[in-house]
């Protein structure tokens, strides 16, 4: 019953203050081993990776998330042997979601190995690139599978339990929120147009145009409007920078991805003594932390145009769209079971039939666990640039920031992160015997202060 978005906003405050070290002590001391519980979840894995690369230390953030992956992968082995029993986790039925082992929001799964895939380009291992560039495309794959089982699955357990629901029964919930253009124009909640570019942008600065090209159709159809990856598709192969030009791809991340609350709407539930308005409680998405998104990056006298590929708020709210009738399903059915329980109880006595009541109404909590750390919004810029140290400038809605960077050799990454009033710039080390520190500057507006590069193996 751990109340997770409570615990993370903390951590969230300071990330946004420039505070990462004190934000991963912070998640330490929330993640402290218990007298139920040794092993730290996925969560942990999750939110100590991302703050680890925003504090600069890449090798212990992949790591971080490697470990997260393990319960990825444990999931989706399982997924592929025996669907049916991931399937029919009969403790969301008796108690509530919560019950259930967090293996991650599916957009998150996806973010996982895309987030892997971009540290490992970092640290220069482009073979284990390679690798979770193709394992992303599979996991969307399994996802895509499984939930069309789930929902089926579901829709026979109610027929077997004689439950009709409908989501039109959910009166007071704020359904708009999930039936925006934004959201309707999605494929689906857990494909993004970022990760599928940003495969096509590596094969392509690494010589291997034939595998390039799948890689920007794929993020052309999740974001078919999307100029940066028209104008990739139809150079790829074309695009040659000089002896001492680089092609740049600047990755830009703003703001936190939104929290998952919970939310008790009454629903008519059958019962022994007829209909009866039951409340049920159901997960709703809040916006908390919006990101700013600049429209340029100014960078060796050009202006490079910013474009969006990946709004997580947006993705989050259609994968709870696509999920809420299974939602609705397995708490409908929940209920059900409760409601005999308590009747039950009530044989038994008033007093065993208040008590069970009442943990009944205690125990009815939606789900709240998410990746709190995600950005909100990613973005990307790119062109060909001299090699060398180059000043970068962009407004972040808190005024204007400028920072020196380094241009790489033949392709550079240069992952940038907006938070309130706090930038943290990173990149690879030009010479590739290390990596650069990743600064995080919170006096947005004023000349940043330099800071050593400090080397670490990879």
């Amino acid at each position: 019953m751990r109340q997770y978005d409570g615990e993370l906003k903390e951590t969230v405050t300071l990330v946004k203050n420039g505070a990462v070290k004190q934000a991963i002590e912070q998640l330490e001391k929330n993640n402290t081993p218990g007298v139920m519980s040794k092993d730290k979840d996925i969560l942990y894995y999750f939110e100590k990776g991302e703050l680890l690369t925003l504090d600069s230390s890449y090798a212990p953030g992949r790591d971080s998330w490697l470990k997260a992956d393990e319960v990825v992968r444990d999931w989706e082995d399982n997924v592929r042997t025996d669907a049916a029993k991931v399937i029919g986790d009969i403790g969301s039925f008796l108690v509530n979601d919560k019950t259930r082992r967090y293996d991650g929001q599916d957009y998150e799964k996806v973010m996982l190995s895309t987030n892997l895939t971009l540290s490992h380009i970092m640290l220069g291992n482009y073979d284990f690139a390679r690798i979770e560039m193709k394992k992303t495309y599979e996991r969307e794959k399994l996802i895509e599978t499984f939930r069309e089982k789930e929902y089926d699955k579901l829709q026979e357990d109610a027929k077997t339990k004689n439950v009709t629901v409908d989501v039109k029964q959910m009166k007071e919930y704020p359904m708009g929120e999930l039936d925006t253009p934004e959201v309707n124009n999605l494929k689906n909640g857990f494909q993004n147009a970022f990760s599928h570019y940003l495969a096509g942008y590596f094969f392509e600065v690494t010589g291997e145009s034939s595998l390039a090209e799948p890689g920007y159709r794929n993020a052309l159809k999740l974001a078919p409007n999307s100029r940066i990856v028209q104008a990739g598709l139809k150079e790829v192969g074309r695009r040659k920078p000089g002896p001492k030009e680089s092609d740049v791809l600047f990755v830009i991340e703003s703001g936190f991805a939104p929290s998952w609350k919970s939310v008790t709407i009454p629903i008519p539930i059958p019962r022994q003594s007829g209909l009866m308005i039951t409340p049920l409680s159901f997960p709703l998405i809040k916006s908390e932390n919006p990101g700013f998104v600049p429209s340029t990056v100014s960078v060796a006298g050009k202006q490079l145009q910013v474009e969006t590929l990946t709004n997580l708020d947006t993705m989050a709210r259609r994968l709870l769209k696509d999920q809420m009738p299974g939602i609705l399903l397995r708490t409908v059915i929940r209920a059900v079971v409760k409601s005999v329980a308590t009747d039950q109880a009530y044989k038994g006595g008033v007093v065993l039939g208040v008590l069970t009541n009442v943990a009944t109404v205690v125990s009815e909590q939606a789900d709240d666990r998410s990746w709190r750390t995600l950005p909100e919004r990613i973005s990307v810029a790119r062109s060909t640039l001299p090699q060398g140290k180059q000043m970068i400038q962009f407004q972040t809605g808190t005024g204007s920031y400028s920072k020196e960077v380094d241009i790489g050799s033949r392709f550079t990454i240069i992952p940038i992160r907006i938070t309130g009033g706090t930038v943290y710039v990173g990149q690879p080390n030009t010479l590739g015997s290390g990596l650069s520190e990743v600064v995080a500057d919170t006096s947005i507006g004023k000349k940043p202060a330099r800071k050593p590069v400090k080397k670490t193996s990879p």
